[in-house]
């Protein structure tokens, strides 16, 4: 199955308690495993009532994939669950109503779905808009067939409660369901993954108040908007972000900029296999915004072929050698550019200078446009940010990896909802201007600020 990462055992224990927390199973009563895989849940279902002297409830678990149900069956046969070979997404018409759910729905961006998925899920789920995630559409669809007074629960991103993206399925849930409690848990509870998780648990009965957890173990009692509004600031306790310190993202960092612009991508961007042997001393990688989505970081295959030197400056025609021969087929293109017709720039060269000393170092790259703000690490600093990618070097090199976690924090998050303009579909615009005045606690960079502290 798509987006498939295994919950560990003491998760699904946590995680099925606040499922029957307050509602404990009786005899006949059905339970639903979405996306089952190996079973941990049922597992889990099992442990918790057998320890209790609980009657275990009837079950269906249900996956796409043959190799994770073959396992599924093997280790449980003597559940009582009917694990059948089956897309949860499609019709469930069949299946009749549940009185539990429970599950850790695969996390799938819209860039890990066919063009046919996006469009028959459009078509089928009200929460399918914008830059959907699987994970929504199997909320939706458990919805549907969870019972009157029945209760699911899911593990989650807890991006849901935030991004404009989520909007749809935040007012389905406040304005016909009870979400009884949001429980955001470590970002580590899956190992290798950074995932930012929350337990959500949602009854089947008139909407009420919400008990919140939060990641520094304060608890509060709040009511959800109910208008698909962001529950950000609710959850966090009236405040999109709150940090120690005074300095903001431009203060600890020599560059929050935006990726050169060529005026002819369709020329300089070639793939890495079809550029010629005597090109090589003129190439260097590149990604594209979109790229980085995709490709889940800045290794994309393809290259700039750049006339620049690594010191930003352009050479002079005469010595342009190797790549000018090759530009030379392509002269009438480039010079149908607004930068050589207007500005009087070289036909060879781009709309401005790049600064390619800053830009080849170790950096934070992320999208000029999305509706979910998330950053990647060119660890290596080869890589040449193409128009659509902000790129963002610290001011201490040692910093790169604590201000990449917490460019990618909720908290962090949260502030960008707050603060950037609305792209169209509600997409988030992340602009230098505003990137720059993102606040950062001073545990996160700056060394040579907490040595000036420290000394004072």
């Amino acid at each position: 199955m798509k987006g498939h990462v295994p919950t560990p055992p003491a998760l699904a224990d946590r995680i099925v308690e606040k499922l029957f927390d307050g509602r404990p199973p009786s005899e006949g009563d059905r339970i639903l495993f979405p996306g089952v895989g190996t079973g941990p849940f049922v597992a889990a279902v099992q442990r918790y009532c057998e320890t209790r002297g609980l009657p275990v409830p009837d079950g269906v678990g249900m996956d796409t994939d043959p190799e994770l149900l073959s396992e599924a069956r093997e280790t449980h046969a003597d559940a009582g669950v009917d694990l059948l070979e089956r897309d949860f997404l499609g019709d469930l018409s069949d299946l009749g109503e549940f009185r539990y759910i429970v599950g850790n729905p695969p996390y799938v961006p819209i860039e890990g779905l066919s063009e046919e998925e996006k469009t028959q899920y459009k078509e089928r789920f009200e929460t399918a808009t914008g830059r959907f995630d699987l994970f929504i559409l199997f909320i939706e669809q458990s919805l549907s067939v969870l019972a009157d007074g029945g209760r699911l629960t899911f593990i989650t991103p807890e991006k849901f409660e935030y991004t404009e993206t989520a909007a749809p399925l935040r007012r389905l849930l406040g304005q016909n369901y009870h979400v009884g409690g949001i429980h955001h848990i470590e970002e580590n509870a899956f190992d290798g993954f950074t995932t930012y998780p929350a337990i959500t648990t949602v009854d089947a009965t008139e909407p009420g108040e919400t008990r919140v957890r939060r990641r520094d173990g304060s608890e509060e009692t709040v009511t959800l908007r109910a208008d698909g509004s962001s529950w950000a600031s609710t959850i966090r306790g009236g405040d999109t972000l709150t940090v120690s310190g005074n300095r903001t993202l431009g203060d600890v960092c020599q560059r929050v900029s935006c990726g050169v612009a060529t005026g002819a991508d369709s020329v300089f961007v070639q793939d890495a296999d079809g550029v010629p042997e005597q090109l090589s001393d003129w190439t260097y990688p590149t990604t594209s915004g979109k790229q980085l989505r995709i490709n889940d970081g800045p290794d994309s295959d393809e290259v700039f072929i750049c006339p620049y030197r690594e010191d930003g400056r352009l050479p002079p025609e005469d010595d342009i050698g190797a790549f000018g021969d090759w530009a030379s087929f392509r002269r009438d293109r480039l010079e149908d550019r607004s930068c050589v017709e207007k500005d009087k720039r070289p036909w060879y060269g781009w709309h401005e200078n790049p600064p390619m000393e800053d830009i080849l170092q170790s950096k934070i790259l992320c999208q000029d446009v999305t509706d979910d703000p998330t950053f990647w690490l060119d660890e290596t600093g080869e890589v040449v940010p193409r128009h659509s990618v902000y790129y963002i070097i610290p001011d201490d090199p040692d910093d790169l990896h604590a201000l990449h976690a917490y460019l990618n924090s909720p908290d962090a998050h949260a502030w960008f909802e707050a603060n950037c303009q609305r792209a169209a579909n509600g997409y988030l615009r992340l602009q230098s201007r505003v990137m720059r005045k993102l606040p950062v606690p001073d545990h996160v960079a700056g060394k040579a600020y907490q040595a000036t502290l420290t000394d004072q």
